[in-house]
């Protein structure tokens, strides 16, 4: 069939699963490279009150030509679903109008939003697996291996956005090409070498009848970063600085306008290699690759070169469609461009005039590449989370005390090892061996901040009590009290004991104390002096033994009186002299023998020296000795000749008057 101009009309065909006669009046379909095809339809039905709930429900539609007249290019169609439904205008009698929307089987994905991890897997892979769980096989037409991700994380996502996040990151474009009446989800990752359309399209001022061309064709030119370079961090390298640039344009203004980005953790990668950290790396081993950094900058120049170069035209060429390559002919700016890569179609028509075409190319001479216009959710703020780890474990950290979380949203996590990247932790002071450290155990409730903003660079920055996790001095009543205790933690996945060590501070007033427990041992070690200050009382209760090393001298000064009790023995052994001096009287009782054993016994006394055994008695002055005693023997182990006895009474007063 012809219109008045003489060209031919189209046969416009919905299919929809119901016993309904649609007639297509007109159509919009708007299709393109990485984004999804919208197929809008005005129709005329006989039923005054098509069910509405018929979204969701598939179909497809099929713009069809004369064969004769287009061969190889005489039938077009899209299938999906049915996205939206308008009732336009009702007829009792005769046809009710209605407005349809079509959207592929992927549209479905941007109704879902998730939040969820991925782990190990390339970004590729993630893709497939989404796809998998809505039934979407796609068509992978990529030509370059992929390397994993540590980490991916999808939050508070649709699935679409985040597999179009994904596929940006990859340098992957998505299509739908059209096969068998089924419109055919294809990623690609070099769509300049896609498939090509057999001989040229004319350019042809007049549109004929039975013919295919290209008319009214334009060319633009916008100016674009011409220059890219991306930064990274990696705590594994801090000195060294990560960057990688791309100048994809030589324009000498574009040259000078660099899109500059800073991107952690954009350049990590899995990296086969010696798993020098072999608990970090118990997963797989993630390590700073700088070709990756680079193929990212090139891809990114890439992009905006693509971006900054389009042709429009008008044609009639049903099969024009994203994704395929064609060529231009008899126009002298298309013929020097070459091979164009076709990124964008819009098909306008009606059922009594032609179907229209509206076409953006490339040239495919140029990298294509997917814009990142897709962003990377913000998380602002904190959020908490659960520290993971191995069944029977208390504490689970890798060789920089990083620790395993599961966040509250995941609800896929097992609440194990496997539920996060290892994160790093803030402690209060980190230095080369030098710092604190403390490690969140398993159970515990930590506050999770991100580096900038992206879900996907976890890291710990806080702890918080819970209700199942109190604080170790019960509050309010214990408000004054600060500080720190621990719990012992049981070896080989024993049962805790309860004990536990502190350091305890009381700031009540009147009552300040700071109190320090070692469940266990306490080992204290001072390189040079130590003072110890008591402005009171002291105290020390040891149940077991006391030692003490001075390998200098020892002093001590009591200004009291000083009591020493000892339990069994006593014992003192002195290399050097032995020194004791009294400044009052010194008294020495023993219940038991006294026995001084010396080579040589010297006893000095200014005023005198008195040895009493019982009524006996020596006192030896500074001009006499006095001997008192009931019969002194001398030389008692001689013979009798030898021997001197003396009896008698002391000297009377009177006599020595």
């Amino acid at each position: 069939m012809a219109d008045a101009s003489g060209l031919s009309r189209p046969n416009l065909h919905l299919d929809v699963p119901v016993q309904e006669s649609f007639d297509v009046r007109e159509f919009t379909v708007d299709d393109g490279l990485s984004t999804l095809f919208t197929v809008d339809l005005e129709i005329a039905c006989p039923n005054p009150a098509l069910d509405l709930e018929l979204v969701g429900q598939p179909a497809s539609f099929h713009i069809e030509l004369d064969a004769l007249a287009y061969p190889g290019q005489s039938k077009r169609s899209w299938s999906g679903v049915i996205s939206e439904l308008h009732l336009l205008r009702s007829e009792s009698t005769g046809l009710s109008t209605y407005r349809i929307s079509l959207a592929p089987r992927l549209w479905l994905l941007t109704l879902r939003t998730n939040c969820r991890v991925f782990q190990q897997l390339t970004d590729l892979d993630i893709v497939k697996a989404i796809l998998g769980e809505w039934g979407i096989e796609p068509v992978v037409e990529c030509t370059r291996s992929y390397k994993t991700r540590k980490y991916r994380v999808q939050y508070q996502e649709s699935d679409f956005t985040f597999i179009c996040r994904m596929l940006e990151a990859a340098g992957i474009t998505f299509y739908f090409r059209a096969a068998d009446g089924e419109s055919q989800l294809v990623l690609a990752d070099t769509p300049e070498h896609g498939p090509e359309r057999e001989g040229n399209l004319d350019y042809l001022d007049e549109p004929m009848e039975g013919a295919t061309f290209a008319t009214q064709l334009r060319a633009s030119r916008a100016l674009t970063s011409g220059k890219v370079t991306l930064a990274d961090h990696d705590h594994r390298l801090p000195n060294t600085p990560l960057t990688a640039q791309a100048s994809p344009s030589a324009h000498p203004v574009e040259s000078q306008l660099e899109n500059y980005a800073y991107t952690p953790g954009s350049f990590r990668f899995g990296n086969p290699g010696p798993k020098d950290t072999p608990t970090a790396d118990d997963r797989g081993r993630t390590r700073t690759d700088p070709k990756e950094g680079q193929r990212i900058a090139d891809q990114v120049g890439a992009a905006s070169v693509a971006r900054a170069k389009r042709f429009i035209f008008d044609s009639n060429a049903l099969d024009l469609a994203p994704g395929l390559r064609f060529s231009i002919g008899q126009h002298p700016l298309a013929e020097r461009v070459g091979q164009m890569l076709v990124t964008r179609t819009t098909f306008t028509g009606t059922f009594d005039s032609e179907a229209h075409v509206l076409c953006n190319a490339a040239a495919a001479s140029t990298p294509y590449r997917p814009e990142a216009v897709t962003p990377t959710p913000v998380i602002h703020g904190v959020e908490s989370a659960i520290v993971v780890g191995p069944a029977g474990e208390t504490i689970h950290c890798d060789e920089f005390g990083r620790v395993r979380v599961q966040f509250h949203w995941d609800r896929y996590g097992k609440m194990d090892e496997n539920s996060s990247c290892w994160v790093p932790v803030n402690q209060a002071w980190a230095g080369e061996g030098l710092g604190a450290l403390n490690i969140p155990r398993i159970g515990q409730e930590v506050l999770v901040s991100f580096l900038a903003g992206n879900p996907e660079e976890p890291a710990i920055v806080g702890r918080i009590f819970t209700n199942l996790l109190r604080p170790p001095f019960p509050l309010p009543a214990n408000k004054t009290q600060n500080g720190f205790r621990s719990a012992s933690v049981p070896a080989n996945g024993g049962t805790a004991s309860g004990g536990f060590n502190m350091m305890m501070f009381e700031d009540k007033q009147g009552s300040e104390e700071i109190r320090i427990r070692a469940e266990k041992d306490q080992n204290t070690r001072v390189n040079n002096d130590k003072t110890l200050s008591v402005g009171r009382h002291r105290k020390m209760d040891v149940v077991g033994n006391d030692k003490e090393k001075v390998e200098g001298n020892q002093t001590n000064s009591v200004f009291g009186t000083m009591k020493s009790a000892v339990g069994v023995d006593k014992l003192a052994s002195v290399v050097g002299d032995f020194l004791s001096m009294t400044g009052g009287q010194r008294v020495l009782q023993t219940i038991g023998s006294y026995v001084s054993n010396a080579l040589s016994h010297n006893i000095s006394s200014e005023e005198g020296t008195t040895i009493s055994v019982g009524s006996s008695m020596i006192h030896i002055g500074p001009d006499s000795i006095t001997i008192q005693t009931p019969k002194l023997l001398l030389n008692p182990g001689a013979d009798t000749a030898q021997q001197t006895q003396l009896t008698g009474e002391a000297p009377s007063t009177e006599s020595e008057a």
